[in-house]
């Protein structure tokens, strides 16, 4: 009896896991990815394209100063933790900051990528 509760309980549980995954984020065919509910297609297609994109995200001069910008919120909010007696009102400032910080380098991101796959649509 113990086995078979067991074995139901596991079975429960990995059937409810893989209802819940669904197929968010796997590729779906001819080049088409489903990302949250919403349909991307054209994305890069070759290894040289992505490879490309990639080069150009890390030389980006506004995607290094964000890098940078990040890690310098990481330094204040690691010094601010340290502190015997946080003040939470810094840190949830520095949260803030590190949030927009994020969305600026996500915006460029996408800027890029924008841009690449015009390149590559006036190209074929």
């Amino acid at each position: 009896m113990k086995k078979f509760l067991l074995v139901s309980m596991m079975a429960l549980g990995l059937g409810t896991v893989a209802m819940a995954k669904g197929n968010n984020g796997h590729r779906m065919s001819n080049n088409t990815y489903n990302n949250g509910g919403k349909m991307m297609v054209g994305q890069c297609q070759t290894s040289e394209e992505k490879a490309l994109m990639r080069e150009k995200m890390r030389t980006n001069p506004k995607l290094q100063e964000g890098r940078i910008k990040l890690q310098e919120n990481k330094v204040a909010m690691m010094k601010e933790m340290a502190k015997e007696n946080p003040n939470f009102t810094n840190i949830e400032k520095i949260n803030k900051d590190r949030a927009n910080i994020q969305a600026e380098m996500k915006t460029e991101q996408m800027k890029m990528r924008y841009d690449m796959l015009k390149a590559n649509k006036t190209n074929n």
